[in-house]
């Protein structure tokens, strides 16, 4: 592999954690347009979001020169290099942007900006067009080629599948506060424990106080239909019930579009009915209450025909406009409690996939064919996606992992397990720490269709020679201390992360060790910890300390550099999952 490639692979690699690192969606487009100039050297990049209700496209994020003036600025569909491009989901690529017609001479015109060259690919995610990426005047003049159209069709379906998530993302959270603020609401609430009994236990009162003949409930429908339904009737038939009522029908409509409770004494004078409708009410009398939420109707409560025959009057409104305010609080108090027990639910299934989690960490021998080791690891989240491995071959050879999965929280653990397991069951297979990466990565491309990847370690003990080799998947360096001279060594290798894209070479590092020597394989965590004013704790605390402990046994030396890494955040929370293994060779 030539030096500028290794280059590519590395800034594909700091792009890739870039783009995954940014949970703010404007901050991602513009980590994506920044990326697509730094990948391509050229003077601007610009990102045109695909609005599925027009088709046209929108400059949502454009860097360089003039870019502010493309913001917002709507290209038809089918029309210019993007608009073409969005149409045929091909990349294309223009050499002379002034003389070609496909090009809108109206943008250039509209920022004075010169256009002499430019590509523009495609933004997928799961097939669905997000948009088009641009990147236009290559720096040193170069026209561009299929390896341009490579690296942005890259860029590009990691920037579209971030996007989607991004959105996804927002989506999910915010859900999530609108459960934690219904938790928090319903935590005192204690009456009863479902609905079908709080709408029979009403139901029943009225009709028994009141005196009534007949009473429906129409309540707002939960379900993704949405609008209104009968949800339970007294006195009717029971085709009746579980009737759809639009807020545009009847007189049911006319409280669903008020909110105010509606009192009819009798129904052709108030309200003109036909004799043939009038028929409906025994008495021609009948009374309509909203069941609110703040605001908004979630509910009406109806009653018609007093057993005594005679009309409804204000007592009876009263009472009735009592009991739907005691129906509303009841009723979203019960889906409150409904919803507090999916969140403890949740919860109880998060704690649990942690145990499993850490369960799924080998156990770490305190000495294995005359090598101690020792390991340490904390989620950031209930469940993390980190992990470290250790694979016996035999008393000469022995395998270490330390690796650490793009994104956090439960996807990254499932990723993880995932990762993990290819990892596993290849290691023992190739006995070659390329060749296994080389295999893994192509398993991990095919398998996964959510933009996540996984950087790796893997390390290959071989006793007998007193030396191990390194593969490095887009890994952070690890350590080597030498017992004899007191030095410090950072140990990498070449190689993009796993996942990331296929055909992946990675490269292998050899070094020799003399007994006694300490390895320490850790996950970013550790080094990108930050304290209060946003230091981050860095590669030169760590490799300070080290020195320090270079003769304390593996266990002591994990405890110890977590130790001062929490003492360093000082009470902040950690961002990242921090993984750890001290190797006692």
């Amino acid at each position: 592999m030539s030096r500028d490639n290794v280059l590519t692979l590395a800034k594909i690699s700091d792009i890739t954690t870039r783009i995954n690192s940014e949970q703010d969606l404007h901050s991602l487009l513009t980590v994506i347009m920044d990326s697509a100039r730094e990948l391509l050297h050229t003077e601007g990049a610009s990102l045109l979001l695909y609005d599925e209700d027009s088709g046209d496209l929108i400059f949502d994020i454009a860097r360089g020169d003039r870019s502010q003036l493309l913001a917002a600025r709507r290209i038809p569909k089918g029309q210019g290099i993007a608009g073409q491009c969005a149409e045929s989901r091909k990349a294309l690529i223009v050499a002379d942007a002034q003389n070609d017609s496909r090009v809108l001479k109206s943008v250039d015109e509209a920022t004075g900006f010169v256009t002499r060259n430019l590509i523009a690919v495609p933004m997928l995610a799961r097939d669905r067009l997000i948009g088009v990426l641009e990147s236009v005047n290559t720096l040193d003049g170069r026209d561009f080629d299929s390896k341009d159209v490579r690296l942005l069709t890259f860029l590009s379906g990691m920037a579209g599948i971030a996007i989607h998530n991004r959105k996804l993302y927002q989506d999910l959270q915010g859900r999530v506060e609108e459960l934690n603020c219904i938790y928090e609401i319903s935590r005192t609430i204690q009456q009863h424990d479902t609905i079908d009994e709080l709408l029979n236990s009403i139901l029943g009162a009225i009709e028994r106080v009141l005196e009534l003949e007949r009473l429906s409930l129409i309540m707002e429908d939960q379900s993704e239909e949405g609008g209104y339904r009968i949800t339970r009737t007294r006195g009717f038939d029971v085709q009746d019930e579980d009737i759809r009522i639009g807020p545009d029908q009847g007189v049911a409509g006319i409280v669903l579009r008020s909110g105010k409770p509606l009192l009819v004494r009798d129904v052709q004078k108030d309200l003109g009915f036909t004799p043939e409708n009038a028929e409906r009410y025994k008495t021609g009398s009948f009374i309509s209450v909203p069941i609110m939420q703040d605001d908004r109707v979630i509910g009406l409560l109806n009653a018609a025909d007093k057993k005594n025959g005679m009309p409804f009057d204000q007592f009876e409104l009263k009472v009735l406009s009592t009991v739907g305010s005691q129906l509303a609080s009841a009723y979203l108090r019960i889906i409150a409690r409904r919803r507090e027990s999916e969140i403890r639910q949740y919860r109880k299934d998060l704690e649990t996939a942690a145990q499993i989690q850490m369960n799924s960490l080998p156990e770490i021998p305190g000495e294995i064919a005359g090598i101690r080791m020792a390991a340490r690891y904390e989620a950031c989240r209930d469940v993390g996606g980190d992990f470290y491995d250790f694979h016996y071959h035999s008393e000469s050879i022995l395998s270490l992992v330390m690796a650490d999965v793009s994104g956090k929280g439960v996807p990254a653990a499932l990723f993880m397990e995932y990762s993990k397991t290819l990892l596993a069951s290849n290691i023992p297979i190739f006995l070659h720490p390329v060749r296994t990466l080389e295999k893994v990565n192509e398993e991990i491309f095919r398998g996964s269709r959510m933009g996540l990847f996984v950087t790796a370690m893997l390390i290959q003990v071989e006793r007998d020679l007193s030396r191990f080799r390194i593969a490095s998947a887009g890994h952070n360096h690890q350590i080597l201390y030498r017992k004899s001279s007191g030095d410090i060594e950072s140990l990498s290798a070449g190689g993009p992360p796993l996942g990331a894209f296929p055909n992946a070479n990675y490269k292998e590092t050899i070094v020799h060790y003399e007994p006694g020597d300490l390895l320490i394989l850790y996950t970013d965590g550790i080094t990108e910890s930050h304290n209060k004013n946003f230091e981050l704790y860095g590669e030169e605390r760590l490799f300070a300390l080290v020195p320090e402990l270079g003769k304390e046994e593996p266990q002591d030396v994990a405890r110890r550099i977590m130790e001062e890494v929490a003492a360093f955040r000082d009470g902040v929370e950690p961002s990242d999952d921090t993984t750890l293994m001290a190797v006692r060779l």
